[in-house]
Order: structure tokens, then sequence, then C-alpha cells
């Protein structure tokens, strides 16, 4: 049934190609019969009185020989369609090619004949026109009509029907151009609908056919990304929830056989996997809040919580976090003086230089420091996270923000994660107008640097 549609799909574009060429077939004829009728027309008219008379001289030539004159003026009549009869000066016949014969020239005419004037006898193409002898005497004249040209019926609908015929054969590669591309596209659309996410078009063509490909083409590519992210992002939270959730596990089998003291041992630790659960239904949400901010999920979305808030005190509250959760770092702070208010949500805010340190202490070890530096720039705010760590491989940068994406793949625990920090921290950071950048080299370090609008001067 499906190919059946298919095959009526495709002859009903032919069909409407073959209609449309008919269509500009009898426009271009009305098109040139009305040019015709109103320019190339009157201009015959025009332009056949010399030709009327060359007719009439070249028969009066030929009138003491009679076969001659008749054999020309059956010529005439059958190649050019022309009716003559001829007078002499004093309106004897001479001879004709037209029964009955032309009458002669009105008397009244006769001075003008011998003027040497192509007269218009009748509105009909009726004309006369004289012939003279070497002295300028008039000898003779004729009386003629030209008829128009006749069609003959067999082979005006021969031409007819191999103009159809031609018009077919031309609408069918055309037809197909439009519908072979169509056909592809679709079934790259239903074997997508399908669950073969690397169905694609494929069709490079410079038109509103390809253009339509390449939309379908990105559009299957960005869906396949976001499920592929929604993928990772399950086998991410998976990960991170089978280790606390063991522990956990652990520690209640331990109280439930009554050893206190080997589950309190435990405490500190499900207290800390307890805090990275914590972190992570953090992230997701943020991330959340951000897409409804920015209307990637319709309308309804929860604002920013903007005010101005001193940013010296985002960067002090910032450092003391990272200080406590890592007690074994070194973190130096830089803050020039004079840090200007920022006009942010504060929470995210912090949450954006909490990702940066936390990032900075995960992928750098001691005795190497963490440095956190800030100065004011021309109406901006610039910070600049700083390690000595292993770095970011040239190839990784490009997908460094994008959600879910890890540069270290072996999800060990001291740089656990879903890959949700630096794509949060781009987010948090343009969405209050400012910018993110980051340079890296493997084996040296990372450098990241966030700037923001300085909050306007009141």
């Amino acid at each position: 049934m499906r190919r059946w549609r298919e095959v009526v799909l495709r002859r009903g574009l032919l069909v409407r190609v073959f209609l449309h060429g008919l269509l500009l077939l009898a426009g271009s004829g009305a098109a040139l019969l009305v040019v015709g009728k109103l320019f190339f027309e009157p201009a015959m008219q025009r332009d056949v009185a010399p030709f009327n008379a060359w007719v009439v001289a070249r028969a009066c030539e030929l009138r003491d020989d009679r076969a001659a004159l008749g054999r020309e003026l059956a010529f005439y009549r059958e190649r050019l369609r022309l009716q003559l009869t001829l007078y002499t000066a004093a309106d004897a016949p001479l001879a004709t090619n037209v029964e009955p014969p032309f009458g002669p020239a009105p008397a009244a005419e006769r001075g003008a004949l011998a003027r040497g004037e192509v007269l218009a006898l009748a509105p009909g193409a009726v004309f006369a026109a004289g012939c003279f002898d070497p002295g300028g005497r008039l000898v003779a004249y004729g009386v003629g009509l030209r008829s128009p040209p006749r069609f003959a019926l067999a082979g005006s609908t021969a031409i007819f029907f191999a103009v159809l015929g031609a018009l077919a054969l031309a609408s069918v590669p055309l037809a197909r151009s439009v519908s072979a591309p169509l056909e592809r596209l679709s079934a790259a659309a239903r074997a997508f609908g399908r669950g073969d996410l690397r169905a694609r078009a494929g069709l490079r063509r410079r038109d509103e056919i390809g253009d339509l490909a390449v939309a379908f083409d990105e559009m299957a590519d960005r869906i396949e990304a976001l499920l592929r992210a929604e993928k990772e992002l399950l086998a991410n939270v998976s990960h991170e929830l089978r280790t606390p959730l063991s522990r956990t596990r652990v520690v209640l089998e331990l109280a439930d056989a009554g050893d206190a003291d080997a589950a309190r041992a435990y405490l500190p630790e499900i207290a800390h996997d307890l805090g990275e659960l914590e972190r992570i239904v953090e992230d997701v949400m943020t991330a959340a809040r951000l897409d409804l901010a920015a209307g990637r999920a319709g309308a309804g979305a929860p604002p920013l919580h903007l005010r101005e808030v001193p940013f010296g005190g985002l960067l002090d509250a910032a450092a003391s976090k990272f200080r406590e959760t890592r007690p074994d770092r070194r973190l130096v702070v830089e803050a020039a003086p004079g840090l200007p208010t920022v006009l942010a949500d504060p929470v995210l805010v912090r949450r954006a230089l909490d990702n940066l340190l936390d990032n900075a202490g995960k992928y750098s070890s001691p005795p190497s420091a963490v440095e956190l530096r800030a100065r004011p720039e021309g109406g901006l705010v610039v910070v600049e996270v700083r390690d000595a760590g292993i770095g970011i491989d040239e190839a990784d940068l490009p997908r460094l923000f994008a959600p879910f994406f890890r540069t270290d793949r072996s999800r060990a625990r001291e740089t656990g994660g879903i890959g949700l920090g630096l794509a949060l921290t781009r987010r948090i950071v343009e969405a209050h107008g400012g910018a993110v950048r980051v340079e890296s080299r493997p084996g040296v370090g990372t450098t990241v640097t966030l700037t923001l609008p300085a909050a306007p001067a009141p």
C-alpha cells in the first residue's frame, strides 16, 4: 500500500508538472498571438506593397509568352497563395489564375496606377499595381489578392500531439529531479522515526530542497546529541550513586549486626558521599533552571534573582569553601583593590566560581597551588582560575563546555562528577552577559577566564 501511494504521488507530481508546462505553452501562444496582431500583422501589411508591385511587374514581362505567363500565374497561386488577373491599359483581359477573374480597376483610380502607386482596392487585401514600358507609360496592370496561409488540419493536429509528447517527455526528468530527493528525505525521516539515529538525507543541492535536507540533518544531529547526552547523564549519575549507596548499605548492615564502632567509622565517608550526591542534584536542577530561563523549555521560566552584589564578597566566599573542602591544597588569591559590584544572581555566580575552583583542585595535585585572581577591566570584572595540573588535550577543547562531557573518561572517584560543571559555568556566565574562555596545555595546566559586566553606576 505504501509503495502504491508513492507511485501515485510521483505520478501526481508528473501530472502537475505536465499541466504547468501546458499552461506555460498556452500562455506563450496567447502572448505571441497578441504581439502578432498588434505589431507583426500591421507591419506585414505595410511592407507588402513593394512585393505586390514586383509580382505584377514580373507577370507583365511574360505577357507576350502566354505559356510562360500561365506557368508563372500557377506558381503564384500554388506557392505564394496569390490570386492575380492581368489587364491591358485599356482594360482588356490578359490572363488570370482565379475564377471568376477579378474585375478591372475603377476608372477613377487609373491616374494613381499611371503614377506607379499600388492601390488598396478593398479591406480584404485586394490590390492593383501597374507595369510600364521603358518610357514610363502604363502598358498593363494587375488586380490581385494575397490569401492568408492555410493550415492543414491533419498537419496541425500532428504538430499539436508532437508538442504534447515532447512536453510529457520533458516533464518526466523534471518531476524526477524533484521527487527523487524528496523520496530520499522521506526515507531518512521514516528511518529516523523508527529509531535509526544515524539516518541522514545526505543531500548536497544548492536549492530549497537542499536547504530542507540540510535542516533535517542538522535537526537529526541535535536530537542524536540530546539522546546521547541523556544516556551519558544516566550512566554518570548511576556510577556516582553506586558507591555511596553501597557504603550506606554496608553501614546499615553493620548497625543491624550490632557493630556500632565499625558503622561509626564509615560515617565521615557517607557524609562526604551525601555531599557529592547533593552536588549532583544541584547541578542537574541548576541546568534545568538555566534552560528554562533561556526559554529552551517553553513559557513559565523562573527568572534570575538579580541584585547588586560586591564581587569581592563572592570571591572570598568561594575561596573559603575551597579551603574548607580541600584543606590539603594551597590556594593563592589575588584580588585587585576596588573590585566593583555586579548585578547578578549571587547563588549562581558563587556556583560558577565553586565549579572552576573544584575542577582546578580535581585535575591538579599537591604541592602545586591553585590560583584565583580578579581585577576590574573596562567596565568588566575579569576572573582567572589557574592550575598546574594535567591539562586538556587540544582535541577536547571544542567539546569542553558540552553537557556531560568529561576529559577524564575513567570516572575515578577523585575526579568524579557527571560532566556538568563547566557547562553550568558557561551558562551561568552567559546568562549574566559575560563570557568564558579556556587556555590549556597537556602536562602544563589550565587557565579558565570569565568576565562579568560590572553593575551600572547609580
